[in-house]
């Protein structure tokens, strides 16, 4: 079965994440979504900052010395497209790269600022903490969908992976948009992107669209049928790849729910929690390992 090998230092795994930042994303979400009235670019760079600083602090170990060393489990990419350019979302040194590891990302953040984060005590009473949120990736919005490009650019990079990375688990793609490509129709593009294999599996292609609609997000859904009588939402629905059946437990666990064995990697109308929770659920593999020495 495939989709089995997880990501360590010596065979690490491969996210790319494609950011829309399109004119629209300048929009708010809706009010009653998770992070409702904020913009879309600014609500999609805070969850990718968050997951970032939480994928580095989960893949950190204490060595033989007691000094905190982050294992390079993953190699990421991110990816911003408007107007009829792609181009890396990370600035400095770091955007030169095609792929950077979790220490580089650690060591180089934008910037780092103080937000305030709301915990418990052991009353139950609401308190608030200032703690450190280190930046990586900025609200951009401007012009035009060139999601076809992104596509062809995110296929190139994980097919030049997955061949310097024969053994290791498939490339996985995040795309996260709220527009039509304005570039052409994405199908073959990203049916290319899912034929790119390692020995453990295809790529992996998931999708997640967000709007400024108030309802409930439909999150991994197994037929077009389950979602609304939307062209775009049935276009993400067919080139999303099928949840890997060796991970559904896992996502299971993390929905509260059950989902069918033909469930595709699309959140349809996402707001903050879920998307927070796709890219929690792609990095899996990174999450799942205990042995400091791996």
């Amino acid at each position: 079965m495939p989709y089995l090998q997880p990501w360590s230092s010596r065979q690490p795994g491969c996210l790319i994440l494609l950011l829309d930042q399109s004119g629209s994303m300048d929009e708010p979400f809706g009010l009653q979504q998770a992070g409702g009235g904020r913009r879309k670019c600014e609500m999609v760079a805070t969850v990718v900052n968050g997951f970032l600083n939480e994928l580095i602090t989960a893949n950190t170990v204490i060595d033989k010395e007691g000094i905190p060393e982050v294992r390079p489990r993953a190699e990421i990419a991110i990816l911003g497209y408007s107007g009829t350019t792609v181009t890396s979302a990370l600035k400095g040194g770091l955007g030169r790269k095609e792929f950077v590891t979790l220490g580089e990302l650690q060591d180089q953040p934008l910037a780092v600022e103080r937000r305030k984060k709301r915990e418990l005590d052991e009353t139950g009473a609401v308190y608030e903490l200032e703690v450190s949120f280190p930046i990586w990736v900025k609200p951009v919005s401007r012009e035009g969908t060139p999601m076809c490009a992104a596509l062809r650019y995110a296929a190139e990079l994980a097919q030049r992976w997955a061949a310097a990375h024969p053994n290791s688990y498939p490339p996985v793609v995040i795309n996260v948009t709220d527009g039509m490509a304005t570039d052409g129709d994405p199908t073959p593009i990203a049916q290319d992107l899912c034929r790119v294999a390692t020995a453990d599996g295809n790529a992996l292609l998931f999708s997640v669209h967000i709007t400024s609609l108030n309802y409930t997000p439909v999150e991994y859904p197994a037929t077009e049928s389950e979602l609304p009588n939307d062209p775009y939402a049935q276009l993400l629905f067919r080139i999303s790849s099928l949840v890997p059946e060796t991970s559904r437990a896992q996502l299971v666990a993390m929905l509260q729910r059950d989902i069918s064995p033909q469930a595709r990697g699309l959140i349809f109308n996402g707001d903050a929690v879920s998307l927070r929770l796709m890219f929690n659920f792609a990095s899996l593999p990174a999450t799942q390992l205990l042995d400091p020495n791996r």
